[in-house]
Parts: C-alpha cells; sequence; structure tokens
C-alpha cells in the first residue's frame, strides 16, 4: 500500500456526515422545543403537579404549534418559500420565548389578554429587560434561522407523522379552546370564535355611560359639611392588599389606625391592575372590560368626567401625585388627564435611596413626600395622592432584611405565606406613613386609605393569579376612612361597617360629604356609615357592584349581597352564588346569561 493512500476506514462518507448532521440538529431544535414547551406549560399551569391530564393536553398543543414549521417545508420546494418559514418560525419563536421566560423569571403569571390591553407598558419592559443582550439575541436569531434548515430536513420526508401531530394537536385544541383561557390559542377563540354579545353589549353600555358623565357637570346639594374632610384630603394606595389578610397578626398597623377612623373590612375592588382601580377610586366609573380609559380617550375626552382631582382643583386645593417608581408614561398621562397639576417621582428622591424593581421602598418614598410638602406645600389647601408598591408586588419576597425575624412566616413555605410577609411589612410601613400624617395633618386633615386591588388568597385551589378567576378573593380588600381630630363627634370613628360597598361608591361619597353630587354617578354614597348622627342611613347598600375580570377571558360579576351573579364573557353561562350560605363559592347554581342580563342594563341604568 502506498504511503499516498489514505488508511483503510479513515476515508469518511459525506453523506454520512451530512446525515448525521442533520440528526444532531434535529435534536438540538427538538430540545430548544421542548424547553418551549415546559416554559409554556409552566405560563399556563404554574405551581400545579406537572403529571396531570391539563398538562398533557397543553404539552400535545404546544408541540403541533411546533410541528407546523417543518410541515411547511417539507410541503414547499421554492427556496424563497422556504426562507421565508425559516425566518417566520424564528421570529415566533423567540417572541414567545422571550414572553415565557419573562413570566418564569419574575415569578408572576402572564396573559395573553394582559400583554394585548398593555402593549404600551409591555414593550417598554421587554425592551429593558432585553435590550442588554441585544447583540447575543441577534446571533441567536441568526442561528436559530441556519439551525432549522438540516433540523427540518429529514422531516420533510414525514409529512404523515406531522400531520398526525397537527391532527392530535387540533382535536386537543378543540377540547381545551375555551378553558386554557390564558393561552395564546384561548386568546385567539376568544378574539374571533366565542360568543362576543355580552363582551359587545358590556362595552356599549360602558361607552354611553361615559359619554353621559362628560356631559354632566357637577352639582352643589341643599345641604351638607362643605368643610367636612378638612383642608388636606389625603388618598393612600396600598398595593394589593387583600381584605382576607387585614387581621391582626398580618395588618396591625392599618387596624391601629381604623380605630381613629371607619373601617370597610368587605369592600370591593372593582377590578384588577392598578390603573383600573385608580379609575374607580378617582373617577368613581366602572372598569372597561378591554382596554384602560387612558388608552381608549383623549386628555381632553378624560378632564371632561369631573374626577375628584378637577374637582378639588376648582375648590383651590393643590392637586398633587406622587409616583413611588419611575414615571410612567400612562399614569402620568391619566394623573394629568383628570386634574392632578404636578405628578412627582424620581425628581424628589436623592441618590442613595432604598429602590427596588417595583419602585422606592416606601418608608423612603415617604420621607421624601413629608419633606417636599413641609418645603414646597407648608400651610396650603391639599388634595394628595400617594401611590407605592415596591414591597407587596410579585414575586412577593420580603427585601427588607429588618423584618427578617418579625414578619409571620420566618420561614415561608406557600405562596399565602409569602404573601402575608410582604403585606405586613407593607403595614409596618403604612404604620410609620400614619403617624407622620397625624402629627402633620391630624387635626385639619382627612386621610383614604384603599388598595387598588386585591391579590387572590388560594380559597380556591391554585387561584394565586391576579389575571385568572373572578372568586372573592380575586376582588375582596379592605377599605379605611381617617376624617380629621378636629372638630369631633361628625364621624363615627372606631366603628367598623360590614356592608359591602365598592371603589366606585368613594367619588359619590367624597362629593356628597362636600357637598356637591353627579347623578349619573353608578357608584352611591357610604357616607351615612361615616357620620356618627346621618339623617337617614339605608339597611343595605341599594345599587348592584360590578366587578370585572378583564383578562384570562374575562369575566363579569354582579353582586347583590348575598346574591352573586358571574358572567362567563367567553360563553352563555352564569354562575349564581349564596355568598350568605356559601362564602366560598363551591356551589353554584349554573344558569344561562341570557336570564340574568337585566342586572347589568340595571347597572347602566338602562330599565
Amino acid at each position: 500500500m502506498s504511503s499516498g493512500q489514505p488508511a483503510a476506514g479513515s476515508r469518511q462518507d459525506p453523506a454520512k456526515i451530512r446525515s448525521s448532521a442533520r440528526a444532531a440538529a434535529l435534536l438540538l431544535y427538538l430540545a430548544l422545543a421542548g424547553s418551549f414547551c415546559g416554559l409554556e406549560i409552566d405560563t399556563f399551569v404554574s405551581d400545579l403537579p406537572f403529571f396531570q391530564v391539563s398538562t398533557l393536553l397543553l404539552f400535545v398543543n404546544v408541540l403541533g404549534v411546533m410541528a407546523v414549521p417543518p410541515l411547511l417545508y417539507g410541503f414547499f420546494s421554492s427556496r424563497r418559500r422556504r426562507w421565508i418559514i425559516l425566518v417566520l418560525n424564528t421570529l415566533y419563536f423567540h417572541a414567545a420565548a422571550f414572553l415565557a421566560i419573562y413570566k418564569s423569571a419574575r415569578k408572576i403569571d402572564f396573559d395573553f389578554y394582559f400583554f394585548w390591553y398593555n402593549t404600551a407598558d409591555a414593550l417598554p419592559v421587554l425592551w429593558k429587560i432585553y435590550a442588554p443582550w441585544f447583540f447575543v439575541l441577534a446571533l441567536t436569531l441568526a442561528g436559530f434561522v441556519f439551525l432549522q434548515k438540516p433540523a427540518f430536513t429529514p422531516l420533510a420526508g414525514k409529512k404523515f407523522l406531522l400531520l398526525g401531530i397537527l391532527g392530535a394537536s387540533a382535536l386537543c385544541q378543540a377540547a381545551t379552546l375555551s378553558t386554557v383561557r390564558g393561552s395564546a390559542v384561548g386568546f385567539l377563540y376568544a378574539s374571533f370564535f366565542s360568543d362576543r354579545r355580552l363582551r359587545e353589549d358590556y362595552r356599549k353600555f360602558y361607552g354611553r355611560h361615559i359619554a353621559a358623565l362628560r356631559s354632566e357637570k357637577t352639582g352643589s346639594l341643599a345641604s351638607a359639611h362643605p368643610s367636612a374632610l378638612g383642608d388636606a384630603v389625603f388618598f393612600i394606595k396600598q398595593e394589593s392588599l387583600s381584605g382576607l389578610l387585614a387581621r391582626p397578626r398580618i395588618t396591625p398597623q392599618l387596624l391601629r389606625a381604623s380605630r381613629d377612623g371607619i373601617l370597610f373590612p368587605d369592600f370591593y375592588a372593582n377590578s384588577i391592575q392598578s390603573l383600573r382601580g385608580y379609575e374607580c377610586i378617582l373617577c368613581g366609573i366602572p372598569p372597561s372590560l378591554t382596554e384602560a380609559l387612558v388608552d381608549e380617550y383623549t386628555p381632553e375626552e378624560l378632564k371632561g368626567l369631573d374626577c375628584l382631582p378637577e374637582i378639588f382643583r376648582s375648590l383651590g386645593y393643590r392637586t398633587l401625585y406622587f409616583f413611588g417608581g419611575s414615571r410612567n408614561a400612562r399614569i402620568v398621562r391619566f394623573a394629568e388627564s383628570i386634574g392632578f397639576e404636578r405628578v412627582l417621582a424620581d425628581e424628589i428622591m436623592q441618590p442613595g435611596d432604598t429602590r427596588f424593581d417595583w419602585g422606592y421602598r416606601e418608608d423612603v418614598f415617604y420621607f421624601r413626600v413629608w419633606r417636599y410638602l413641609e418645603q414646597r406645600h407648608a400651610n396650603e389647601k391639599l388634595f394628595v395622592f400617594i401611590d407605592t408598591g415596591a414591597t407587596n408586588h410579585t414575586p412577593f419576597k420580603v427585601l427588607d432584611d429588618r423584618f427578617a425575624a418579625t414578619v409571620p412566616f420566618p420561614r415561608p413555605r406557600k405562596f399565602e405565606e409569602n404573601l402575608s410577609n410582604a403585606t405586613f411589612v407593607q403595614d409596618a410601613y403604612f404604620g410609620s406613613f400614619y403617624d407622620d400624617f397625624r402629627r402633620h395633618y391630624g387635626a385639619r386633615g382627612s386621610l383614604f386609605v384603599a388598595s387598588d386591588h386585591a391579590w387572590p388568597v388560594p380559597v380556591h385551589k391554585n387561584n394565586i393569579y391576579n389575571e385568572r378567576g373572578a372568586y372573592e378573593e380575586n376582588f375582596r380588600i379592605p377599605f379605611l376612612f381617617i376624617p380629621p381630630s378636629s372638630p369631633p363627634g361628625l364621624f363615627a370613628a372606631g366603628t367598623v361597617v360590614r356592608q359591602r360597598f365598592s371603589q366606585m361608591d368613594i367619588v359619590p361619597t367624597v362629593l356628597n360629604l362636600i357637598g356637591l353630587e353627579k347623578k349619573r354617578l353608578l357608584g352611591e354614597s357610604f357616607a351615612p356609615w361615616l357620620l356618627s348622627s346621618p339623617k337617614d342611613r339605608p339597611a343595605s347598600p341599594a345599587r348592584t357592584k360590578i366587578l370585572i375580570q378583564p383578562y384570562g377571558g374575562g369575566f363579569i360579576a354582579a353582586v347583590q349581597y348575598p346574591r352573586k351573579y358571574l358572567f362567563d364573557v367567553l360563553g352563555k353561562r352564569c354562575e349564581v352564588y349564596d355568598l350568605e350560605k356559601d362564602p366560598g363559592e363551591r356551589s353554584p347554581s349554573i344558569d344561562t346569561a341570557g336570564r340574568h342580563i337585566g342586572l347589568i342594563k340595571e347597572f347602566f341604568n338602562l330599565r
């Protein structure tokens, strides 16, 4: 054998090399797809046992989505069309993976409705997270495009296998279409294939109501207490404060403050999400089933609603909004449109002030607020809204080491224990705020303490996400009103009111107390329950309380306590609960939505 010849067996068959490379590429693609499937499943059913029927259905659903690109690649022989498929699949895969990774990393739920209705906030957040990795992401995008070509080649001849997977996925999709409410397919079902009459009716009623409010000017009452609230009116927002956690072990400071005021432990938030809560608290309007108010109406149209800041500004009050996070464009636009003369955030803070992911630590922020008011607005008439939420926010971890030994659950193991600990720390910060409020404004000012929304304590199994479900734990919050300490005797300080009012009732109540009214508001005044000697106090609230879950497919709850009517926006079903006999909402009677749709029409004064 000559020295120039290769040794026997040393030459490798180029075809085998290509085949091995394709197999390796296919395995890598399947591994990435499998990881993606796991993240998708985690997105939809996080905190549930992995091996269960719903998990299997979701896996097949996602597997079908992943089978579409190689199937199309095999059907088309045009190189141009194949490259289009590779590029589009790369973009889709990365977009979905980014969202799933974001959810898993931040320990929060992800809902396609939430993303769709809040793109103005969601896109900048995603950009902020991934922008530092832009170069790496560009490389992965390019690499993934070229990875797919050898990976899809072995599958190109297996069209029947891929069609079988796609068929199985289609069957599973059909079986779960209306129940997997947060998924991409569930979003498409709700948007294009479900019965949309209830959604469209509510949207029509809502639009008419906003138009009616904009056409009505605030009027005066014959008799009231014009100075009942004092010359310094404060609203302080408590983030995600569940009414089910308002008890001595978890919220001792709120309960301590309640001895000076009137506590409503069974109050309702009318929706979920902070901005929607502000619409109810400051403007008295019902929540939308779709976009927030600021996304649907111009600043001039919002000004016409005559919200509390605009009203107090017309009465000579300085109207100030303090925001504990960085300036949020939507919140700033909303606040300025409804009458706040200034929105103050980072500009009142100092270098070195403690800051978490969701904003400045509350005690630090409160100190800066007091300092600002003392230096800039001493002895002025004030209407102040303080918006904080750094501590009691997902993922509900205690970030202040000073409380490590004093939280209710030093070694938390369950979600509700983590939520309780974060709520406890937020409450401790509120206690320091309240002491300063009493010192600076107690004699001449009033304080409204309201949560923007609840956060579900899992009374119902696995109900731990705010964007899912419409049970009582999804909406129940505490509400506290502290009147001026001088003159004494006007208000029933130190009392607890068990009647169920809602955020929408705050504006009618404030107007009632200062001698004004807006007849077209859909809430009702609970001023008779605040005054020590009311002329006429009804036995119970007179108006229906509407609670809106805009995400997860959508729910509308109409509460006429003890009756609760829960409408499924995606279908024609209505669950009816007796909250007095069945407070845990375990045994509803099932009826058609059509039989009870009159409740929603009646709420909007359309009967």
